[in-house]
Order: C-alpha cells, then sequence, then structure tokens
C-alpha cells in the first residue's frame, strides 16, 4: 500500500472494547437481491494483501450478523498483489467480490479497467460515519464512489525529551494549529548535533518513499509532483525547496545514509535519535523502548501550507461480483458500521476512518503513555480534517510512485537536486506516455 501501516499497537483492543455495545446497532439490510438478503447462503471472496489474521476479527463479527454470508479471503503478497488482480479481473473476475484497492491511481486504474462496481449509494452514509470527508471523496472518480477506507494514516513529529534537554533544545510546541516549520527543526537538530546529545538528530519513519515525503513538496508549493494529466514536475520551485532541504540533512549528517526503513523506528526506540516523522504507530515503537518522548504535528515550510501525508488501504468491490448486495453489506459493515470499523482497524492497531471507532481509538493511544501522547487525539483529528495530502488519483501514478522513490533515494545518497530531478521528470514523463 505504499506506507508501513501495519504495526500492531498494544492497546488495539481497546479500540473495539469500547464499542461492543454499538455491535449490534449499526448493520442495515438489504433488499434480498442480487445476494445478501433472506436466507439464501452466499460465499464472498474479499482478496486482499494482508495476513489472515488482520481481517479474521471483522469477518466473525460480521458472519455473526450476517449467518447466510460467508466471507472467504484470498490472501496474495503484496509484491504480486497488483499483478494478480489485474490477472484475475482481466480474464473475468474469477469469483472475486471485494478488494482491497491502493491509495494514489490504484482507483482510477481498475475503474479504467471496468473493475469497481459504483458504489455511489453508499457516499452519503459514509460521509456521515467519517472523521472528514476527504476520506471518502478521495476514492472518487468522475463523480462515482468507487471504494471505501476502513483505515487512515497522518503524520507526527515525535521526539525525545532527554535528547532535546541535554542539547538545551525547547520541545516543538503540541498545539496542531501551531506546528513548526522544517525550518525549526533543522535549527533543532543542528544544535542537538553540536551537542552530541543524539548520534541521529532527525530520522523519518519511511526515507525516500513518496507516502513520507510528498507532503514536503505540497507543503513547498510543489504540489504533488505530478498534474490531473500525468506531466511530471519535481523541477520547479516548490520541489526543488524540498528536495534541496532533503539532500542537505544528509550532507550535513543531520540524517543518515546507509540506515534501511526497518532500522529507522528502533533507532528512535533505544534512544539514538532526537526526532522521527512517523504515523501513529510511531506511538507503539516508543513506547516499547520506555524512553521520555513526546509528539507534536509534522512540520512545515516556511511561508507554506501545512501538510501531512495520509491514505492507507481502501476496498472496492468487484464490478463482476454476483453478490453485490452481500458485498455492500460487508463493505458498509467495514467502514460505516462503528463496532465493524474498529474490528477492521483491531488486529492491525491502524487508526480507524468511523467517527465512533475512532474516538475509542484515541482514546486508547493516549491512556497508553500518559502525558507523552495526552495531545495524540488533537493533532490526529485536526490535520486529518485540515491539511491532509491524499496521492494523486492521476493516470500513470504505478509508475510515478516507483519512479518518485527513486529520485528520493539518489538525492539522499549525493545526487543533486536539480540535475537529478530534471531526469527524473524526463524518465517518468516517458513511462507514463507509453502507458496511454
Amino acid at each position: 500500500m505504499g506506507t508501513s501501516t501495519t504495526r500492531i499497537l498494544p492497546f488495539a483492543a481497546a479500540i473495539g472494547a469500547g464499542l461492543l455495545l454499538l455491535a449490534g446497532c449499526g448493520g442495515s439490510s438489504t433488499d434480498g437481491s442480487g445476494g445478501g438478503g433472506g436466507d439464501e447462503e452466499i460465499t464472498l471472496t474479499f482478496a486482499n494483501a494482508d495476513p489472515a489474521e488482520t481481517w479474521a476479527t471483522v469477518i466473525e463479527g460480521f458472519e455473526a450478523q450476517h449467518p447466510n454470508i460467508t466471507v472467504k479471503q484470498l490472501n496474495i503478497p503484496y509484491a504480486q498483489y497488483t499483478s494478480t488482480i489485474n490477472q484475475r479481473m482481466g480474464s473475468g473476475g474469477d469469483g472475486i467480490d471485494l478488494m482491497v484497492v491502493d491509495a494514489g491511481g490504484a482507483v482510477l486504474d481498475w475503474n479504467n479497467r471496468g473493475y469497481l462496481a459504483d458504489i455511489t449509494d453508499l457516499r452519503e452514509d459514509a460521509v456521515a460515519a467519517a472523521v472528514s470527508e476527504s476520506m471518502v471523496t478521495a476514492r472518487e472518480v468522475d463523480g462515482k464512489l468507487l471504494a471505501l477506507a476502513p483505515w487512515t494514516t497522518s503524520q507526527f513529529l515525535y521526539y525525545n525529551v532527554d535528547v532535546l534537554a541535554a542539547a538545551g533544545v525547547e520541545p516543538p510546541p503540541g498545539d496542531p494549529a501551531t506546528p513548526w516549520t522544517y525550518e525549526q527543526l533543522t535549527e533543532a537538530a543542528r544544535t542537538v548535533q553540536s551537542a552530541g546529545a543524539a548520534e541521529y538528530p532527525l530520522l523519518f519513519d519511511q526515507w525516500d518513499t513518496y507516502y513520507q515525503l510528498q507532503m514536503m513538496g505540497v507543503s513547498a508549493g510543489g504540489g504533488d509532483g505530478i498534474d490531473a494529466d500525468g506531466v511530471v514536475d519535481f523541477s520547479g520551485d516548490g520541489w526543488q525547496r524540498a528536495l534541496t532541504w532533503y539532500h542537505g540533512l544528509f550532507e550535513d549528517g543531520l540524517s543518515p545514509r546507509g540506515i534501511t526503513n526497518d532500522k529507522n523506528g528502533a533507532l528512535f526506540q533505544e534512544g539514538k535519535g532526537a526526532f522521527i516523522i512517523s504515523g501513529p504507530w510511531g506511538v507503539s515503537v516508543a513506547n516499547a523502548g520506555g524512553i521520555n518522548y513526546g509528539v507534536a504535528p509534522a512540520p512545515y515550510f516556511e511561508g507554506g501550507e501545512p501538510a501531512t501525508s495520509t491514505d492507507s488501504w481502501a476496498v472496492g468491490i468487484s464490478a463482476k461480483s454476483e453478490n453485490l448486495d452481500a458485498a455492500k453489506e460487508f463493505l458498509r459493515y467495514l467502514t460505516i458500521d462503528p463496532a465493524g470499523n474498529a474490528q477492521a482497524a483491531e488486529v492491525a492497531g491502524i487508526t480507524p476512518t468511523n467517527k465512533e471507532a475512532f474516538a475509542a481509538y484515541v482514546e486508547g493511544v493516549e491512556a497508553s503513555a500518559g502525558a507523552a501522547t495526552a495531545g495524540f487525539g488533537a493533532i490526529l483529528q485536526y490535520q486529518l480534517e485540515n491539511n491532509a495530502v491524499h496521492r494523486p488519483a492521476v493516470v500513470g501514478y504505478s509508475v510515478f510512485e516507483p519512479g518518485a522513490g527513486q529520485l528520493f533515494s539518489d538525492i539522499r545518497n549525493g545526487s543533486d537536486p536539480a540535475e537529478r530531478a530534471a531526469q527524473a521528470d524526463e524518465e517518468i514523463g516517458a513511462q507514463i506516455e507509453r502507458l496511454r
């Protein structure tokens, strides 16, 4: 899904615990047409790219409310997921009723291929139930709703309280309306470096991923790096500002080269980092290390707009499903029903999108580390409602995202931002043209 979002949180069970009484309240009924009503035995096949246990809890809850409907998982390894869905759907659907849909251009691509059913009739209820309207509308194409997201993410600036104190750095504010700028963060990281207070002044949860770095380009005024017509532009002033800043972190030793993404959280957890920009799962990572930490809103560029990367898997219904009504029942349970949405997020420990499930999730997170996480919910909700940046639904996203990742990697490892961006614009643009 382009994000490292499946991080198990120790307080995940709290999501569902506060919603047990709602379990019988959120279900809706179908009219019986197209499958899902009456006593007819129906089996839904749900294709996803997660371990089976990720969805087992919500499937069990749904089947308890709908004893005539069985949900069978088709678990496909992430690396093969898109190609497998394209092959199966392109040759008739192979009995798939529902499928997870990645953020970005996947919805547009699969709509253009005729894979996704129109679920616009769920839009009104979905918007009413969601934490923010954009969680729903980000999965629309040409006015049609094509998928709904049971999970969401945002970005935070985590900091080590003891490291900052040793360096004489005042912690960043917890007010989501007044985040630090990237310039303030850089200055603080330099102070930590000069004081020798931490081996790694500034870490990212995910180096070089578009999911993590998109918000920098947007904040700097560069937009998504690709427009609605598929024109790639990392050479403009906004993205050049962001990429030059990113390049400088590694040139100046504020951020390390040669460290893979799977090590970053552990380095912060072990007290070796002063700051890390990470998602909601950063709470459980920090908690496991027992360090004295704090949580602040994600930074933005001075003079620019606050922007925070978001999105996760959504779930769509196959346009070739013979069980449309039953599939909609399951999708409604996953996203619109508060108890079902809580169950959908419980095992993965990721942020649910339903307002009531979200509130229970936030309560559990905030209780997990006392003062350290007291402001977590306010930051998360503010960012989701005010400055969440969704990955662009554009033609060619399937080649744009990995191309952007290679661009970021090369710049991190020393390539000149202007020269490498010009090369990326040309090469990614040419690949997109070949797809048309």
